[in-house]
């Protein structure tokens, strides 16, 4: 018993069966302990050496010969002690590390527009209401109405999960937002991206070619930085 609570506490068997070898004799030589842990020399010259380092055991010299003894068994808990601390001193960035394993990177690749509608239907799936969800219209001048119209249909689903909708999209485009009450909109007089939608952690990208793809980031890193980076804006626009 007391054996495998030592070694619990870090202590390798020879060096456990010295030190209880010690605290038995009182004060030994190296013979004595051969002969009381029943290990071979080489074993307990190590065990020795290894418990010198770790303060468990001391010596005095007589002529040339060495005799060892046990330091009081209280030393053990300032070593464990030392050892909690240490660990303490770490757990942080273990922690940090075990987060960001949990925080898995993913992307999707959605294609045609019912990819795309499945994707965006994706992005709030899990979402909460008030979860906010920022966009940046797309802006291609001959497409424009077709595609705001196809996003009207999904305003319904955006409203119905009670986000905190807001969107940015160049001032010619204002005309295609009027009446849409659920989205906060501003119209910068500058330019800025286009087909961006960010929400839970989620960040999507559409391009809308003949045959519309659309891109599906998971990662809270990239969220925050799009994030960001809308919210800089958006304090610029009007």
């Amino acid at each position: 018993m007391e054996a495998e609570i030592l070694e619990n506490f870090g202590l390798r068997g020879g060096e456990v069966k010295v030190y209880l070898a010690l605290l038995e004799l009182g004060s030994a030589q190296v013979g004595q302990i051969i002969e009381k842990s029943g290990l071979v020399s080489s074993a307990v010259h190590r065990s020795i050496q290894k418990l010198i380092e770790r303060g468990f055991v001391s010596y005095i010299k007589r002529g040339k010969v060495k005799q060892y003894q046990a330091a009081p068994p209280k030393e053990i808990l300032h070593f464990i002690d030392e050892q909690r601390k240490s660990f303490l001193n770490i757990l942080p960035q273990l922690e940090t590390k075990q987060k960001l394993a949990k925080e898995k990177q993913e992307a999707e690749i959605f294609e045609g527009t019912n990819g795309i509608m499945a994707m965006l239907n994706l992005i709030i799936d899990e979402a909460k209401p008030n979860d906010d969800y920022f966009f940046f219209a797309t802006n291609i001048k001959e497409r424009n109405e077709e595609i705001q119209k196809f996003f009207k249909r999904y305003d319904i689903k955006r409203k119905e999960a009670g986000l905190n909708i807001k969107g940015l999209a160049p001032k010619p485009l204002k005309s295609l937002f009027l009446g849409r009450k659920e989205l906060k909109m501003k119209f910068p007089n500058f330019p800025i991206p286009s087909d961006i939608t960010m929400c839970n952690n989620k960040v999507a990208l559409i391009s809308w070619d003949d045959k519309p793809i659309g891109y599906l980031i998971k990662s809270k890193q990239i969220y925050n930085i799009y994030k960001k980076f809308f919210e800089e804006v958006w304090d610029k626009s009007e």
